[in-house]
């Protein structure tokens, strides 16, 4: 949390700002060339002043509890409510933090630094949903993210210019869908697809992920929605998606604690066999975009890696991946060549918990796991579908080195 005083001066600039910012809903001009502007300022003694948009910024602020200065909200806004919904958002936000965030980047980053693994790398988090704040937790120092699953991109409202019962259904809908974030550490489909069309106003992830990017300490640069064109590339689309849904959603995120500038990209397709099949678009954009030894994450994947429908997305994860992390959900310890990568193993490995087939157990793991040579102990934090036990189990796959 910044301080009482950083956050009304932060808040007094959003709120003279952000109406002003019509840029919202309209397309964004490459961000590129006012970064370059602002690059074109610096001097050898001082730092580079990064412009960001300040409605996008507030919004997302606005949906993580981050403005609880009354003073500083709309006039005809519920004060107190504001400031009770930012109280009960810090409070679970502060105990996963603790719990699980905090723990999982000390974690991954000790394992990274002792295998010489680059943490600045692109990351890709297939069967992501709109889960960046476990990404981030475990590759906080990328500066490129790309994020891959079936739900829907939906939109972000400047909820600045929207009447107070429209914000209050608004901000309790994200809440409502960060349920199992809090509790479980993973979106369960059933209830994404349920929130998403029945049960709040909000339409897909978007919202999910600037809500991490604020509580993870990002001011957005921009932010920018596209459609996929046949030859598997982004093509920009106008206004408040008036040419279709989009396929992707990209943010242009600051970091300010490091004045970073990072990319983060959201892509709504099926990355089964079959959808790369029937949409091969995708799948170009997949491996054009898909750095060569990138890091790469998978957790509470359904196991869906495990089927022979989805070969093509686990062969990608395994050639383009310099080092990834995973659990028993993800890529099946069997296919993971012994030849080509070094695995450690941690935390305790134990049948799929009972929404999955006993099927899914993989006895080659379970030896594996009483291999003192790859097996590496215990982990403080609970990650995955073993919240109830906590017996959580972690892969890590670190490509070998070739001459």
């Amino acid at each position: 949390m910044i301080s009482k005083i950083k956050q009304a001066l932060f808040l007094v600039t959003l709120v003279v700002f952000s109406f002003s910012s019509c840029r919202f809903f309209k397309k964004k001009a490459d961000p590129s060339s006012a970064i370059s502007k602002a690059d074109s300022l610096r001097k050898d003694s001082v730092a580079v002043v990064i412009p960001f948009d300040t409605a996008i910024t507030a919004t997302a602020r606005l949906i993580a509890g981050l403005n609880s200065a009354g003073d500083l909200i709309p006039a005809d806004w519920d004060t107190a409510y504001i400031r009770a919904f930012a109280f009960n958002s810090s409070s679970k936000v502060d105990g996963i933090m603790k719990s699980r965030l905090i723990p999982m980047t000390q974690w991954n980053r000790e394992i990274m630094k002792r295998n010489t693994i680059a943490d600045t790398s692109f990351v890709f988090y297939p069967f992501s949903g709109g889960d960046f704040i476990h990404l981030h937790a475990m590759y906080p120092n990328a500066t490129d993210y790309l994020m891959v699953a079936r739900e829907d991109v939906g939109d972000l409202p400047n909820l600045y210019s929207k009447d107070f019962n429209y914000v209050k259904k608004y901000i309790n809908g994200v809440d409502t869908m960060l349920r199992d974030i809090y509790n479980k550490s993973y979106f369960i489909t059933k209830n994404m697809n349920d929130d998403t069309r029945h049960n709040t106003i909000i339409n897909g992830m978007l919202p999910l992920i600037v809500w991490a990017s604020s509580i993870t300490g990002h001011q957005i640069i921009s932010l920018n929605y596209y459609q996929m064109d046949s030859g598997g590339h982004l093509v920009e689309l106008e206004g408040t998606h008036n040419e279709g849904k989009p396929d992707a959603v990209t943010l242009e995120l600051l970091e300010t604690k490091t004045n970073t500038k990072k990319r983060l990209t959201y892509l709504s397709c099926d990355i089964s066999d079959e959808g790369f099949q029937n949409h091969p678009q995708f799948y170009k954009y997949i491996q054009h975009t898909v750095s060569s030894k990138c890091n790469s994450f998978v957790k509470s994947a359904s196991y869906l890696m495990h089927y022979e429908t989805f070969d093509q997305i686990r062969e990608i994860v395994l050639t383009k991946s310099n080092y990834f992390v995973e659990d028993d959900t993800g890529i099946p310890y069997k296919y993971i060549s012994k030849d080509n990568f070094n695995i450690e193993l941690f935390g305790v490995y134990e049948k799929p918990v009972k929404d999955f087939s006993e099927n899914l157990f993989q006895s080659d793991l379970a030896a594996a796991y009483s291999d003192s040579t790859i097996y590496k102990g215990n982990i403080s934090f609970s990650l995955g579908y073993h919240w109830g036990s906590r017996n959580q189990n972690q892969l890590i796959a670190i490509k070998k080195k070739t001459n």
